[in-house]
């Protein structure tokens, strides 16, 4: 029987049924030993690479997005050593692991076992900053449940549950159960006062920024930058146009559409954005998305501007 140990405590992994297993692809059930982990109330699918089998982080990524789709649970990479980068490049990408008896990223929590103490700076995950950001905003109401909120975020529902166990665990809401077992996200502070104590655990928006000399369709996408405070504020706009694009959505965009790319300069400046800026029908990136894009801006100018648009917001 196989055990791992997480915060000092061991959990029993359990071999996925076979029946079960055929359910993956070739690649996978030949690199991978499957397992079941029931963590705090969850159903986890573990998966151990077989000796001498190594993936990158990206590609881990991409494994569990399609291990998820398949089995509709957070695949976890089982590993035996990782080093500081490597970790942190699997934190980036979302991929959930366990080193045992050391550390891990599951779900949301990375937690270094021997002491326990929260090593990563403790900040939301992509999906839970959405969630309040979209309430804080009025895309989304109090008192609503997990699948209520699904339904209006770019998120599926077993995200947007972990997303809300964080915010729980951040004291940025509650969760009260009705009559029907039901639980329900509440806010119970003042909007303003609540995005105040909430953004040191907030992640900065952009995950990258890339340019370009034209882009086909551009109108396709939000603004964001400097073009979109010049469109919320009196700020006058610069002659370089801002855009935002997801992580998820620039994966399966064919960059032929984005004329002379590189890292430096263009007439475009693209931003890849770690969540989906919150609200659908605007042309341009959610206030406060914003307001945290430019939080490191050196312009005085700026920075006043973004400091009205949030008061305005209230």
């Amino acid at each position: 029987m196989k055990q791992v140990d997480i915060a000092g405590k061991n959990y029993v992994l359990t071999d996925l049924d076979e029946i079960s297993k055929r359910q993956a692809w070739v690649e996978a059930r030949i690199s991978f030993e499957f397992f079941l982990l029931e963590y705090k109330g969850m159903n986890l699918l573990v998966l151990e690479a077989k000796d001498g089998i190594h993936y990158s982080p990206r590609n881990l990524r991409l494994i569990a997005q399609r291990i998820y789709s398949i089995y509709q649970m957070p695949a976890v990479f089982l590993l035996s050593n990782l080093s500081n980068t490597d970790r942190n490049r699997l934190i980036d990408q979302d991929v959930y692991f366990i080193v045992s008896g050391k550390y891990f990223f599951l779900p949301n929590l990375l937690i270094n076992s021997r002491d326990t103490k929260i090593i990563q700076g403790d900040l939301l995950t992509p999906a839970a900053q959405w969630v309040i950001l979209a309430y804080l905003q009025g895309v989304i109401s109090n008192n609503q449940t997990a699948e209520e909120i699904a339904a209006r975020s770019p998120y599926k529902y077993t995200y947007i549950t972990l997303a809300i166990r964080l915010l729980e665990s951040h004291k940025l809401c509650s969760i009260e159960i009705d009559s029907k077992r039901c639980k329900h996200l509440v806010f119970d502070e003042d909007k303003a006062a609540l995005f105040e104590r909430a953004k040191p655990c907030m992640l900065h928006p952009i995950r990258e920024r890339i340019y370009c000399d034209d882009i086909v369709n551009y109108s396709l996408y939000k603004f964001s930058g400097i073009t979109a405070l010049a469109h919320y504020t009196a700020l006058n706009p610069e002659e370089m146009q801002t855009i935002a694009i997801s992580a998820s959505e620039w994966r399966g965009l064919d960059k032929a559409s984005f004329v002379g790319l590189n890292p430096y300069e263009g007439k475009f400046c693209i931003e890849i954005w770690k969540y989906e800026p919150v609200g659908s029908s605007n042309k341009f990136v959610d206030k406060l998305s914003l307001a945290l894009s430019l939080q490191d801006d050196i312009d005085p100018r700026v920075n006043k501007e973004v400091e009205q648009l949030i008061e305005n917001i209230w």
